[in-house]
């Protein structure tokens, strides 16, 4: 090895005499500058590994690994960070460190924090958000990230985690109108411009035409008092706190819902479309001329009548002339089938029907007008057989009454045939009525939850042996007298999935189950105390408590009687705990010694072995 040159002299004795000095006398030597204050926790020559690779620069992911509050939008590529370049994604690039305690982190450039360019960030600030202040937005209470959440909660600054959506901030104007669309304000509004809305009315339910076009919004769309309160959270009060105006729902299925006044005094029903058109009041269908020649005769034709085209009732067949005398017209089934095909031949009749009409008519729950919606209400289904109570009020009709594509079959062929020939559509209702067992067994509606273990006596007495049409989880089931086991003691108290649990495809248990304490309890005492394979626990135990009431007496159940000084000993000084095979730990209570040396050791070192007192 070559001595060193004159010029390594001097350096060698002066990093000799760095060697003595103290960590911060070093740490300021290599260091380029004191760290900001956020990162002062980290200054120091022991510290600076967590930051720098050996002989490298700063990574970026060594920054992350503690802002990991970052990671999820970089790996997005949302935000001002997740949108950048890969090459511009260096932390060092923007966040310069060792300039001092007091040197800023965050450089916003030279118009400052109010002139940074929020589209960087993938969210452009228009219109009124130009000239809001950051800390509206910002605010930590908006924020629902976790991550951020957990940065904030120790006292740091971040910009991270505002919420983008408008209802985050503003309130609804339309309270709820709209469901979760109206939470997308967005579709209809812009931020430079609020007013007036970009909504195309043509792809509602309800398209403007003719004269509609030109009526006033607020003309259909009223103002109404708006719900009192502001939503918690809300940072922007509502602009209208007292009024909001009404979009939804709005009647519109009639003329009659918008234009209360009828200057035909119903006389020719609620159908106005029959004759008129939104392009003019006055302006009358052609074949509105005939119908109004209708009037003059004993049928007028009234609601959905005057759209029928004359054919329909006229020409009893394809070829043969029309008739205008003799028709039958004092009951529905005079021109139409029944639709229902004769599931509700036997339903009796209740309020009277119209003049002329009969008794088992349609117009007992069906009009002119429409043949939807139905004029049957809970207060005429508590005339039949079948009265709703409890939960059964409240279930929509479909839910009993379901289609059955079936029903299509039943239509007779001649009737088929007819309508057809007249050109007329064939529409049955599919809605299936005709449920003789419902009102005996649930199982018609219902799906059996338990899956056929209570058969017997569900064919016998039905669900409501056990539940009420109030509400399926009222159970009257007592235990005590309705099964073959008794709940006693700590049985008692246990909640009745710990024995019936759930088993194939999630059905809950109920029958068979085993009624011995083996059935469910694991044997604690591994076979030791079974009696032709079978441990019968309640020779010892009480269902009352496991420990406390034990049942045993060593003096009668026992081979071995405890007298003198074996009678105040504890148990488990002749019944330690043993290890079984597979990690198990049980007390020994069989087999176990009866004679002395079986526990004892000998003190007389075998001197009286074979001796017989």
């Amino acid at each position: 090895m070559r001595p060193p040159g004159r010029l390594a002299l001097p350096l060698l004795a002066a990093l000799a005499t760095l060697a003595t000095l103290a960590g911060p006398a070093r740490a300021d030597i290599f260091s380029p500058g004191p760290l900001s204050r956020p990162h002062a926790g980290l200054e120091g020559l022991a510290n600076c590994t967590r930051c720098h690779e050996a002989g490298e620069q700063l990574p970026p992911q060594r920054c992350l690994d503690c802002h990991k509050e970052l990671g999820p939008s970089i790996l997005r590529g949302t935000g001002l960070h997740g949108r950048m370049a890969p090459a511009d994604r260096d932390c060092k690039k923007c966040h310069h460190e060792h300039q001092g305690r007091d040197f800023k982190l965050v450089d916003w450039g030279a118009a400052g924090r109010q002139g940074f360019d929020h589209a960087r960030t993938g969210y452009a600030l228009v219109g009124k958000h130009a000239k809001t202040e950051c800390a509206r937005c910002h605010d930590p209470r908006l924020v629902t990230d976790t991550g951020v959440r957990a940065v904030l909660e120790k006292g740091r600054l971040s910009y991270l985690g505002a919420p983008t959506a408008c209802a985050a901030c503003h309130v609804d104007e339309h309270r709820g109108q709209f469901g979760k669309e109206g939470l997308d304000c967005a579709r209809c509004h812009g931020a430079v411009t609020w007013k007036p809305a970009r909504f195309d009315h043509a792809k509602a339910a309800y398209r403007l035409e003719g004269r509609h076009v030109k009526v006033a919004c607020l003309k259909c769309h009223a103002d109404e008092p708006a719900p009192q309160g502001v939503p918690p959270g809300a940072r922007v009060p509502p602009v209208r706190p007292a009024l909001m105006t009404r979009f939804k729902p709005v009647p519109f299925q009639l003329c009659g819902d918008c234009h209360k006044k009828d200057p035909h005094q119903g006389r020719f029903g609620l159908a106005c479309q029959g004759c008129h058109t939104p392009d003019g009041w006055k302006q009358i269908h052609g074949s509105a001329r005939e119908k109004v020649f209708h009037e003059k005769t004993r049928y007028p034709l009234r609601g959905a009548h005057l759209q029928v085209r004359c054919e329909a009732c006229h020409v009893p067949a394809p070829g043969r002339p029309a008739v205008y005398r003799g028709l039958s017209f004092a009951r529905c089934t005079d021109c139409h089938f029944d639709a229902h095909l004769g599931q509700l031949a036997s339903l009796r009749a209740g309020a009277a029907p119209t003049p002329g009409a009969g008794g088992k008519t349609c117009d007992r729950c069906h009009a002119v007008e429409g043949w939807l919606p139905v004029r049957f209400e809970l207060e005429d289904h508590q005339q039949l057989a079948y009265r709703l109570e409890g939960a059964h009020r409240a279930v929509a009709c479909a839910g009993c009454h379901p289609r059955d594509p079936r029903l299509e079959a039943r239509v007779p062929a001649a009737v088929r045939t007819r309508l057809e020939g007249l050109r007329r559509p064939v529409r049955p209702s599919l809605a299936l009525f005709d449920l003789p067992r419902a009102q005996k067994d649930c199982r018609t509606c219902h799906r059996d939850p338990h899956g056929g273990q209570f058969q017997p006596r569900q064919d016998r007495e039905g669900c409501v042996a056990c539940h009420g049409v109030e509400s399926f989880k009222k159970v009257r089931f007592d235990h005590q007298k309705d099964s073959r086991f008794k709940l006693e003691g700590k049985h008692a108290q246990a909640a009745c999935g710990s024995c019936h649990r759930p088993g194939d495809a999630g059905l809950v248990r109920y029958k068979p189950l085993p009624v011995t304490c083996a059935g469910c309890h694991a044997d604690p005492h591994a076979g030791q105390l079974a009696v032709r394979g079978v441990t019968e626990c309640a020779r010892c135990h009480d269902a009352a408590s496991w420990k406390e009431k034990l049942r045993f007496d060593h003096q009668k159940d026992s081979r071995f009687k405890l007298d003198g000084k074996h009678a105040p000993l504890a148990c488990d000084k002749c019944h330690p705990v043993v290890q079984l095979a597979g990690g198990v730990a049980v007390r020994r209570y069989r087999p176990l010694p009866l004679d002395c040396q079986g526990c004892h050791a000998d003190q007389h070192q075998g001197a009286f072995r074979g001796f017989k007192p």
